[in-house]
Formats: structure tokens, C-alpha cells, sequence
């Protein structure tokens, strides 16, 4: 499974998928890290896939 076809705990739908756009993780506020640890949400990108259409 390749990076775009992967999708991540705070993922909305996979990356690439029409309708949607990335934007900035809410966990991490984008710095893709919680403490030491990557984010579980984003996978450490510090971006999520949103919806932003009428899907």
C-alpha cells in the first residue's frame, strides 16, 4: 500500500480521494509529534485528509 492509498486514525477518507483536501491535524496542531512520540492521529505528517465537498 503506497503513502496516498494509506489512511490514518484522524483521516476523514483516503488521500487522494475526490472531495477532499488535506489540512492541519487538530492533535498535533501540525508539528506531527505528541510529546516524543509521533502523532497517532495524522502518522507524524502533521496533516489529515478532510471532506470538503458534498460527499
Amino acid at each position: 500500500m503506497s503513502d496516498t492509498e494509506r489512511k490514518n486514525p484522524g483521516d476523514e477518507d483516503v488521500p487522494g480521494t475526490k472531495q477532499t483536501g488535506e489540512n492541519i491535524c487538530p492533535t498535533c496542531h501540525g508539528s506531527g509529534s505528541i510529546g516524543q512520540k509521533p502523532c497517532p492521529d495524522c502518522g507524524g505528517s502533521g496533516r489529515v485528509t478532510v471532506i470538503v465537498g458534498d460527499a
